[in-house]
């Protein structure tokens, strides 16, 4: 099991390793891609609230609930794999 070395960071380590990371192509690349994962969950999110409220029969909270477990999902997703790239990184650079 790989140890997770971004936990043990202080806090001030942690926003000098994310700005190194996100400084290089593939750091500024994935911070895209998570972003839009996180906009797409949260939008997702704000959605089946509107459909909880608006609900007129059983289906539309069916809908709601799995459109919100769904969005859910992405948010929690796109967070570990952002913790997993960016422990990657520090793994990797404090090899060299």
């Amino acid at each position: 099991m790989l140890r997770l070395k971004y936990y043990s960071l202080t806090k001030e380590e942690k926003q000098t390793l994310k700005e190194k990371f996100y400084n290089t192509e593939f750091g500024n690349s994935i911070k895209l891609r998570l972003n839009r994962l996180n906009m797409t969950g949260l939008i997702g999110v704000l959605f089946s609230i509107y459909l909880f409220v608006t609900a007129n029969n059983k289906w539309n909270i069916v809908y709601a609930t799995i459109l919100l477990l769904a969005s859910i999902f992405f948010i929690i997703s796109s967070h570990k794999v952002r913790i997993k790239k960016l422990n990657d990184y520090l793994v990797k650079t404090k090899k060299k």
